[in-house]
């Protein structure tokens, strides 16, 4: 999963860390264009449901 660096606002930036706490993981990363260094945590069991409800969706229109 990439994110955009909230200093400079570049897109696309992938981790360099990942941890996986519990029912969450958590991704380091580190803007190669200015430095500026951030974590991001994430609920593993709300992207879960995103994604079968995703799947449910193609299933009905297919």
């Amino acid at each position: 999963m990439t994110d955009s660096c909230p200093n400079c606002c570049r897109r696309g930036i992938p981790p360099v860390a990942e941890r996986r706490r519990g029912d969450a993981i958590v991704h380091g990363y580190r803007c190669p264009c200015c430095g500026h260094r951030w974590a991001t945590s994430r609920l593993l069991s709300a992207y879960s449901e995103i994604h079968r409800h995703k799947a449910r969706t193609r299933r009905t229109a297919a």
